[in-house]
């Protein structure tokens, strides 16, 4: 049964550990590292504690002003070139600002200065594994794993944990860290807040609820990336994290403290989640993002393991990736040294300026993104979109499609030839790719809100936001949309003319079989 409220009994055995945290005041400064006030365009002036500091002040940290934040965005939305470290100190100080929060409202949670710590360093390091173009590399490793036929998923939380690790002992930071309660055990569990891993005591549980939220998808990450993408893409944010904050209370829901939201707010987290859908709807889904990505994507793979560095060493992306998340000892070490060389501008210009033969394709993928209205550019065409209610994966549409190429083939060059401008080379699967993009609210077909916790003011905990009353009509009936894009790699009208008749053709028979 859920209690109204977590008493102080509750937690106290969970307590021992974090009692030593140092109080901090604005002037604390240990060594050369003080409290340090940044000018944030998203959330104004924000301060950071010293321990922030001296991890934001290593190379380690800084390498995320090379990493922009929405990858390939900035070739639709021209402003869309905010980075990783900028949003990793609006992380940090939305954690800090959430916790204060709480132990103002709720003394009882006996909050120690290091459990605070502890979160806004989570914040601030949650991305520190993030390769060039951030999510775009993402698909990469995991395109790449598909054609190594590797079953275990690349994700840079993993990388971020262990380039903490890395970090700390590289920059000397252990005495730092340690004058203000972070010891081993806390470098541990900052870890497991990054990789949003369910906590071993139920009792601190919601501190597992502020980065990296597992359970419903509403934590700081997200409040922040959807405040500094909608302001940097000039599009509308109708969420306001400030409300959510303040009407957020820590309960006991089957013997687990969760933070719980009141339910008169119900309307304002919803809107989150919208913000989510509209940013994945009219941004990061659009068609020519999709084009661009999946060249880069290209370009990638054709030059991994060939391009070669400023000091001529070879750059083995896919190989230096794995190495940096699932590695040990040296050779981790080893991993996240190479690993940190990976920013945007620095695999970009290695695979465009390089003189090698081989990589004279993957140079002109880059190029043909830079030079994409103009005619016969190289620049991927859309063939079309499709609208899916279930998922199906890339190879099972492509393998679906390309059986009507050769009837493509056929008909387009009895049909059209006098359009085809001399090139009728026949159209292969390798000149079609299919992307499948999920667009959804968080939590895949699922309301998200369903998973989030609510509190009445007389009623204590309502686990469920059905129960909450006066739920909108207006709210949607399904969560999740699949978008299926089809892109043609050749320019040439008679290539663009076959794939677009494959994509007719598949679902004009898939309609009438009911079966993709």
């Amino acid at each position: 049964m859920e209690s109204p409220g977590l008493s102080t009994d509750d937690l106290n055995s969970s307590l021992d550990c974090y009692t030593n945290g140092l109080p901090m005041s604005p002037s604390s400064k240990t060594g050369s590292f003080a409290t340090k006030i940044f000018r944030d365009p998203v959330h104004g002036q924000i301060e950071l504690h010293p321990a922030c500091v001296a991890i934001i002040d290593t190379p380690e940290f800084q390498r995320l002003r090379y990493v922009k934040q929405t990858g390939c965005l900035e070739y639709v939305y021209p402003g869309a070139i905010h980075n990783r470290f900028g949003h990793s100190l609006g992380v940090c100080y939305l954690a800090g600002k959430f916790l204060q929060e709480l132990r103002e409202h709720q003394p009882e949670l006996q909050l120690s200065d290091t459990d605070v710590l502890c979160v806004e360093l989570a914040g601030l390091c949650h991305d520190l594994g993030h390769g060039p173009y951030s999510h775009t590399w993402e698909s990469f490793m995991k395109t790449s794993n598909c054609q190594r036929n590797v079953k275990t998923a690349w994700k840079h939380e993993m990388v971020s944990a262990n380039m903490l690790d890395y970090l700390i002992e590289e920059n000397n930071l252990f005495p730092i860290l340690k004058e203000f309660g972070i010891g081993y055990e806390e470098i541990e569990l900052i870890k497991n807040y990054i990789m949003g891993t369910q906590p071993s005591n139920e009792n601190k549980a919601f501190l597992y609820q502020i980065v990296n939220n597992d359970d419903s998808g509403l934590d700081v990450d997200k409040w922040d990336y959807f405040l500094r993408d909608c302001f940097f893409l000039g599009l509308p944010c109708s969420f306001e994290y400030e409300r959510i904050m303040q009407f957020a209370k820590v309960f006991v829901v089957d013997g687990k403290a969760e933070i719980c939201y009141r339910d008169k707010i119900l309307e304002s987290v919803y809107n989150v989640f919208r913000t989510r859908s509209n940013l994945h709807r009219l941004a990061y889904q659009h068609k020519i993002v999709t084009i661009v990505e999946k060249m880069f994507i290209d370009a990638f793979l054709l030059a991994d393991g060939k391009i070669t560095g400023p000091n001529g060493e070879v750059l083995f992306l896919w190989e230096w990736s794995m190495a940096a998340a699932f590695s040990r000892g040296e050779q981790l070490k080893n991993a996240l040294k190479q690993f940190s060389l990976l920013t945007d501008s620095f695999v970009h210009n290695c695979i465009k300026h390089s003189t090698k033969p081989e990589l004279r394709k993957a140079a002109g993928l880059i190029t043909a993104v830079e030079r994409r209205s103009c005619k016969n550019s190289g620049f991927y065409r859309h063939v079309g979109l499709k609208i899916l209610s279930h998922h199906y994966e890339e190879s099972e549409i492509l393998s679906n499609l390309c059986q009507f190429l050769p009837l493509g083939n056929k008909m387009v060059l009895n049909f059209y030839g006098d359009l085809t401008q001399g090139n009728s080379d026949e159209v292969t699967a390798d000149d079609i790719c299919v992307c499948v993009v999920p667009v959804n609210w968080g939590k895949g077909n699922r309301n998200p809100v369903d998973f989030v916790h609510f509190y009445s003011k007389h009623l204590g905990v309502i686990k469920n936001a059905m129960n909450v009353q006066e739920v909108s009509a207006l709210l949607p009936k399904t969560f999740e949309e699949i978008q299926v894009h089809v892109l043609c790699r050749r320019t040439d009208e008679f290539a663009f003319r076959v794939a677009r008749f494959c994509f007719e053709k598949l679902w004009v028979d898939a309609a009438n079989s009911s079966q993709l």
